[in-house]
């Protein structure tokens, strides 16, 4: 068997980086107990709930699958075309204004956590009498920037009402406009 000579220059390299290592101090060290063990317990610090959702939701995103986030429901917001839940045909029907509003709620006037109120118990109300699709009026405000029509998606994405509710979207022009919003509740299947 014919030895390689070794170039000059990878065992000057070589050597310097020789130089650079500290050897382990213990014998106790064996290449199996440098491996973390699965069972053990690696960080001994405890996670807070922001941290545990962010890794819930980068290991769904991993794996493909939507099983952390598909515990929660969220409606759909079809102001931005977002129809994730909801068929095609029933989000151009909700955004055209197609469907007949069975119930309305008016919240000019409110002040914020009363047409907060007002729309959870407005929510759960129509679910019980099984409606499908009501329709909230906030009002446009002063320069187009009213504080409930800008609330009005983030509440409806709350815990509180996204379990009842499939979709929602600007009404159209002669429902109120950009100063109310459709919305599509979920099916009430149990019987009340």
């Amino acid at each position: 068997m014919v030895k390689k000579k070794s170039k000059p220059d990878s065992l000057d390299l070589w050597q310097k980086v020789t130089k650079t290592v500290e050897p382990i101090k213990s014998n106790k060290i064996s290449p199996v107990a440098l491996t973390p063990n699965i069972d053990e317990k690696v960080s001994t610090h405890k996670p807070n709930k922001k941290s545990i959702k962010q890794l819930s939701t980068s290991l769904a995103s991993i794996s493909g699958r939507n099983d952390a986030i598909a515990k929660k429901p969220t409606p759909s917001d079809l102001r931005y075309d977002k129809p994730s839940g909801i068929d095609a045909s029933s989000s151009k029907k909700l955004r055209s204004g197609k469907f007949e509003i069975e119930a309305t709620l008016d919240l000019h006037g409110m002040t914020q956590p009363n047409a907060y109120r007002s729309l959870q118990s407005f929510i759960q109300r129509s679910v019980e009498k099984q409606l499908r699709t009501i329709l909230v009026i906030t009002g446009k405000g002063s320069e187009g920037k009213g504080i409930l029509r800008n609330q009005l998606p983030d509440w409806l994405k709350s815990d509180m009402c996204s379990v009842y509710i499939l979709a929602f979207g600007q009404a159209q022009a002669k429902d109120g406009g950009s100063g109310a919003f459709y919305i599509r509740l979920r099916r009430n299947r149990e019987k009340l």
